[in-house]
Order: C-alpha cells, then structure tokens, then sequence
C-alpha cells in the first residue's frame, strides 16, 4: 500500500508451513495505514492450511447489507482436525454444512468456530459451505459502502489490510496461509450495476428478475488481505501491454472508473505500460507473475494513495486524473513484492513497503532521469528522519499500532535496499546488476509464497557471495542511523601528502555504537579527485590515505549510498573532540567573478572568512550564513573591504579558528 496520504493537498528453500505452494494445474495465462484493529491470535494453533475461497455474494445495492454462500477448501494439518475455527467478525452466520450435512458452529470474539462431523486426518481435505449475512447497519470496518447524495452512485467494495476482511467474510486473517488455489467471486446484483475483483471475468449471466451474476475467478496463490471486489456504476477502458522482451508476453490491463473521469483517466494512467516494461525487464525484476492489472477507484472517504489488492489496485480518486505516478509505480511494484512474495507476518512488513517504494523510485528514476531518482530519495531520507526524532525503533518487529510508519517502514525500508545494493557492489546506475539479480531469485525462491527477513538476507548473501548478518543486524533488527563527525589533518611526506581521518560516530539510544558500512570519502586536489572508503572497525575510527596533491576539501558519501548525517570538523582542540570550523573548498577554483566558499563546524563557529594577497595583506573579511546541516556558506563578490574590485592573482582564505592551514584561492581575469 502506499502510503503518500491525500488530504486535499502514496536459491534457497522453502521455509514456510507445510509444503511450497504451486500454480494449480489449471491452465491460465500467464503512506502509514490507518489501523482499525489491534493483531489478534486464534484461540487455536492454526491446524489447517486454506486451499481455496468462493464467495458468492447476493447484493441489493440499495443499503450496506448483503447475503453470502462461502465454501472454504482446506487440508488437516494434524492427525485429527476436529475443530476449524475461521476468523469472523460483525457478520451473521446462518449455517453451516459438510457435505450437505449441517454442522455445529458458534460465533464470538471474532471467531467462527465449526466442529467437522468427524475428525479430518493430516493430510486429508475438506469442503466447508458457510451461509452467512451482513446487516445493513453493522459498522463499516472492511467493507464500505455509500449511496446518493454523499456519492454519485451506490459504491460498495472492501479494503481489509491488514487483517479487516474477516469483517466481510470468513477466513484466516493472516498473511502466512494464502489460499494457494486462488479465489473465486461470483455477485449477484442488479443489472445497471458492474462488479471488478481480483482475477478475471469469466463471464456474465443475464437473469430474469433484472440482475445479472458476475463470475470471477483468480487461479493464483493469494493472501486473505489481498483479495477485494468493488460493485458500482463503472465506465471501463483498457489495454494489452505487449512486452519488447522475446517472449513478447502480453498482460490485459483494465482500468474501473466512474464515468466522468473516463477520458480525463487516460491521462492519468498514460505512463502504466512504460512502468511495466520497466519492472518485466529481464534484469530488473522479470516477467509479471499474474493474469491482469488494473485499478478502481477508492471508497467514500478512502484516506491512502492507494492500496495493492492482487491484479486490482485501489487508487484514490484523486489521483484518476493525474499526478499519481509515483503511488501508481509504487503499488505496481507490490505485485512482485507483497503480492508475488509476501511478507509472513507483519514483523517483516517491511519486505512489502520497503521494497514498493525503493522500485517507485527506481522506476520514476528509469522514467525521468537519474536526479529524479536522486530527489525521490532524498525525500525518503528525511521522512525517515523526522519519523526517527518522533520515535526511533527498529525496522523488524515494530509494535502493531505502527507497522505502516511511513518513515520507518516505508522510507528506511527503502534506503535499507539502497544499502544493500551499494554493499554488495551493485553502484553504476542504469546497468541493473548483482542486486536486481538477487531480486529475481529472490522472487523464483518463494513465488506464490510467504517469506521472512532472514529468507531475504540468506538469498542476498548466496547471490552475492558475502556474509550479511552485521549489515541486516545493524540496519534491520537495531534503531538509528550513522551521525558522523569527521575530522582530518593532512602533512606533506615527501612528495606526498598523507590525510588523516579520524571518524566518530554518535548515533544515539538503540543504536549500534558504531555502523560498519564502509563510508565513501572524496578527496579533492586542485585537479585531481579520489575516491577512498573508511571501513569503521572501533568507534573512533583513524585511518590514512596518500594522494598526490595538497588537498583542497573532503565531500562525505558523495554519491548518498548511506542512510546518515555527517559534519566535516578539523583538528580537534586540545584533544577533545570538540568540532572546529575549516574551509571545505571554494567554487570556482580557479575562478571568475563570484566565489562560493563552503564552511564546515557548528554554525556560529566562526565570523567568517580572512581572504589576503600574497604579502599576507589583508584584502577582504566575510560574514558567513548557516545553511544546515553543520556547514555554513560565505559568498564573495571579489571586493575588497572597500568596495574596490579585487585584481586577478593569487590569494589565501582561512577562518580564525582554522589550524589546518589556508586555502590556495586562484582568480582569474
């Protein structure tokens, strides 16, 4: 689901229960959430596992209610299973039957319990026929419903994530036991109306009392949160993405609107093919696991961007138009992750959200060039930030009332996968490589499946070939972030000149006392740059690196590969490491017309910069101005301190507080 709210302004084995699932043999083609109830576990030990949902529905249309034949396929998963119990609640169980033969039931505490007429061996299955209703004043909680004048036209449809469809239906609630044969939906409503799911129409039948019955069916692995219908009066259009790989696979795509949005809705689903074709490729994520794609519109009152229901995504009405192609690349993501592969409980949530919104920017960074791509993360770099100062804790296992921490679970999640690309030594951009390989074994590891955080970091390491527990340990399972402060020196050795970094961290409360992903250093002389890496070992780190040149400024993590904050200080005073501000460089150097220094140390750490010519005069003093982030900015015009223009020649720069030595200042006619 993404999470980009509206508010008028989103290799390795099976390790699941019981055996892998697999597609049926039946041929077939090929922001945070807002959370209404707390996770409950079954008052049982879940003994069965769910093959397979119908739902056939009778609904008027004219009110919230609605009549409902269910049969549920299982397995035993014990010796003896005497007793299902599904969960059920604000519905109205009216029988059940094995058989044909009624069985004993009661309902409670969210439960539908049914005893079997006989106890079901391991490994035997099952059909269960539930008849059941829901009154139309029962509160909304899974299944929303409106009518004229708050709405156009009568809307009912359900948004169960991420355990509200036992509101609206009976079932296990939990991600781990997808119903591995899929899910059928038939509705029965009146004629004037159309109803969309997950799945594919098989087709409509006309009745003689004014309504028509729509028989739907998806034939994949789905996860009780994933699966959805809606019932309105729709405009429809499509079409068929063709793939330019060399199967040349081709996928309906078919969107459900209201009518009046129908052709304004054209434009705002324009750029859905050419995110597809980004995702199938060969090297990023390979072929789309299910049958179709498409959206419908969210209900009265939908407050996400949208919300990844298998095949059929819920997009808020806002977003029909246009302006939702960061939420629409997102969610198309979740059919691989989340929908394809999904998390086994919501302590891994993240292997849903995290992924989602590293591939929407991935994706919109493939769509719109590499500073898009840039720009979208920085963006998630200070979500997460802020999240972090409201409320630090770990990506894995985060307490239920904030599984969907946008922050935390959706943006950091993110850059945990940026990290971990640059980790394993995926770096050039638009070359996907060992990374988006990894993926895609991921992906053929545990398709149709259920899968864990550890499941994800053993496929990463046998792809990658390198160890990663320290990187998920620190990243994943504990809190925080990197807060560098880095200080260096540089002395001439010969005809060298040797730097010296000393790199602290203070990261805060939960959080590693020192993270070990290397950190990318650029060193810049007047002509030359070099690119080093500090490994931290111990906190502080030292470390010491020749180049060729005196050096004119030290930029940490150039490329923004890690999740942290950074000062740049100089030599520490007295031995304590307390930051002193130092010139980091000046633009251009050598130059014309207006000079920008660039400052490191605390704001307010200096008066600002001492510019003199050759004899040592001084030619110029400099306010400086905070411009975040420890740094500060001073802008030179090339005027003395009278006013008078400054020649051309050579000039020297220094802060009072700077012991490293002056910066060399070249200016040119």
């Amino acid at each position: 689901m993404s999470l980009f709210t509206v508010m008028l302004s989103v290799l390795v084995a099976w390790s699941g229960p019981g055996p892998r699932p697999q597609l049926p043999d039946d041929p077939v083609p090929a922001c945070g959430k807002a959370l209404s109830r707390p996770f409950v576990d079954a008052e049982s030990t879940h003994s069965y596992d769910v093959r397979h949902y119908r739902l056939d529905f009778d609904l008027p249309m004219d009110n919230a209610g609605y009549e409902c034949h269910e049969q549920v396929s299982l397995v035993s998963r014990e010796p003896g299973l005497d007793t299902v119990v599904l969960d059920f609640d604000g519905l109205v169980c009216d029988s059940v039957q094995q058989d044909c033969e009624p069985l004993p039931f009661s309902t409670g505490s969210g439960f539908l319990t049914i005893e079997l007429s006989a106890p079901l061996p391991q490994g035997d299955s099952t059909l269960l026929d539930i008849f059941f209703h829901r009154d139309s004043a029962t509160q909304q909680i899974g299944w929303f419903f409106g009518q004229p004048p708050r709405i156009r036209h009568a809307h009912g449809m359900t948004c169960g994530c991420p355990r509200d469809n036992h509101y609206w239906f009976a079932c296990w609630d939990h991600p781990m036991d997808k119903a591995d044969r899929g899910c059928m939906m038939n509705f029965t409503l009146p004629d004037t109306f159309q109803t969309c799911a997950n799945g594919v129409l098989d087709s409509v039948t006309t009745n003689t009392d004014g309504t028509k019955t729509w028989w739907r069916n998806h034939r994949y692995p789905i996860a009780t949160y994933l699966m959805t219908f809606s019932a309105s009066r729709f405009a429809t259009w499509g079409t068929t993405f063709v793939n330019t790989n060399p199967a040349h696979d081709t996928i309906p795509i078919q969107h459900w609107v209201w009518p009046v949005d129908s052709s304004a809705s054209r434009q705002g689903y324009r750029r859905v093919p050419e995110m597809m074709e980004y995702y199938i490729d060969t090297l990023v994520y390979g072929p789309y696991p299910f049958d179709k794609f498409g959206h419908v519109p969210g209900y009265f009152g939908f407050p996400w961007g949208g919300m990844e229901h298998q095949t059929l995504v819920m997009l808020h009405t806002s977003y029909t138009n246009g302006g939702g192609d960061v939420t629409i690349a997102h969610e198309l993501s979740h059919m691989w992750w989340g929908d394809m592969v999904t998390h086994v409980g919501y302590a891994d949530v993240w292997l849903n959200e995290g992924f989602a919104v590293y591939s929407e920017c991935n994706c919109m960074g493939a769509l719109n060039g590499h500073n898009y791509f840039r720009t979208l993360m920085r963006s998630r770099a200070g979500s997460y930030f802020s999240s972090d100062r409201s409320g630090r804790m770990p990506v894995y296992d985060p307490p239920w009332p904030r599984i969907y921490d946008y922050g935390h679970i959706y943006c950091k999640g993110a850059w945990v996968q940026h990290m971990l690309r640059y980790v394993i030594g995926d770096t050039v951009w638009g070359e996907p490589g060992i990374f988006f390989t990894g993926m895609r074994a991921y992906g053929d590891s545990f398709k149709y499946g259920t899968v864990s955080t550890e499941d994800y970091k053993n496929v990463m390491e046998t792809v990658s070939g390198k160890e990663l527990d320290w990187f998920f340990d620190e990243w994943i399972y504990q809190a925080g972030y990197p807060k560098y402060s880095l200080d260096w020196t540089q002395e001439l050795v010969g005809d060298s000149v040797r730097v010296v970094t000393t790199l602290t961290q203070n990261n805060g409360s939960q959080a590693p006392d020192f993270f070990r992903t290397p950190l990318p250093l650029l060193i810049s002389c007047l002509y030359v740059d070099t690119l080093v890496y500090i490994h931290p070992e111990a906190n502080p780190q030292v470390d010491t690196f020749l180049v060729g040149q005196c050096v004119d400024s030290l930029t940490v993590d150039p490329d923004n590969w890690v999740l942290d904050s950074a000062y740049l200080t100089g030599i520490a005073e007295g031995g304590h490491q307390q930051p002193v501000s130092r010139i980091l460089g000046a633009t251009p150097n050598p130059g014309q017309g207006r000079i920008r220094f660039q400052v490191s140390g605390p704001p307010g750490s200096s008066d600002g910069v001492t510019v003199f010519d050759e004899t040592g005069r001084q030619v110029a003093n400099l306010p400086f101005r905070t411009c975040g982030n420890g740094r500060a900015e001073v802008n030179w015009n090339r005027s003395d301190d009278a006013g008078r223009a400054v020649p051309a020649g050579i000039y020297f720069c220094r802060l009072s507080a700077d012991e490293s030595g002056p910066l060399k200042l070249v200016l040119l006619d």
